[in-house]
């Protein structure tokens, strides 16, 4: 029974994991899965027939965008999610995974960086989709950042889907985001992460403010461009 359970919240999984990333690729019969984000690289993991419930995902190989062999950084990043056998874990892997090769990429010598960087914008704007937002002290959360909460604005949405909006400050959306990574959630993944010479309008500036319908989203974010932009990251366009 319990490896029925199992089978059954792995297929569970993995059709809301694909619906995500259509980056993943799901080999049944080996039981693996390979994921290759935008950012290069790619991620293997073997699930075993008993997670999740008694284990959790297997790390079978990890390469970066150059072929270069990340396993051992990759296994230190799991590691260090502390993720506990009983609870689905694919999404916080691939995102862990996501981090990992863009900072690879961050990483190279000054010299072949660009001369943009230097005039980085200080603003930007993050879309983040949520499985859901139900927990009353998460959607708190998701209103209150407890770090320079002056310098971000934004929009929450909660239920099935949950969606966030913050735009603001790069350091402070930055922090605001990295706070709710934090939390344990069945999905959360950053649809949309641009810098920015301004941060968005919205109906309520200043505030982060909770409204109860897609729809609503919508209207509160004023112009057109960014309404399009959003409309595209939830994958409405």
């Amino acid at each position: 029974m319990a490896d029925q359970d199992a089978l059954q919240r792995q297929e569970a999984e993995l059709a809301l994991i694909q619906a995500m990333y259509p980056e993943v690729n799901w080999n049944g019969k080996r039981q693996e899965l390979t994921y290759r984000p935008e950012a290069g690289g790619t991620l293997t993991l073997r699930l075993p027939k008993d997670y999740p419930g008694k284990s959790t995902p297997e790390l079978v190989s990890a390469t970066a965008k150059d072929k270069s062999d990340l396993r051992d950084l990759a296994q230190h990043k799991i590691h260090a999610l502390e993720l506990p056998p009983d609870e689905e874990a694919l999404d916080s892997i691939l995102q862990a995974f996501d981090e990992l090769v863009k900072n690879q990429h961050a990483s190279r010598p000054v010299d072949q960086i660009s001369a943009k960087t230097s005039s980085k914008p200080s603003f930007k704007t993050v879309i983040i989709w949520l499985h859901h937002l139900l927990n009353t002290n998460k959607r708190k959360l998701a209103l209150n950042p407890s770090v320079n909460s002056d310098a971000v604005q934004g929009i929450t949405k909660p239920g099935y889907p949950g969606v966030l909006i913050y735009s603001g400050t790069a350091d402070a959306v930055d922090a605001h985001v990295a706070e709710l990574k934090d939390q344990r959630w069945q999905a959360f993944q950053v649809r949309f992460d641009e810098p920015g010479d301004a941060p968005w309008r919205f109906l309520s500036p200043g505030t982060i403010v909770e409204v109860g319908t897609m729809a609503e989203v919508t209207k509160n974010i004023q112009e057109d461009a960014n309404r399009q932009t959003f409309l595209k990251a939830i994958g409405v366009k």
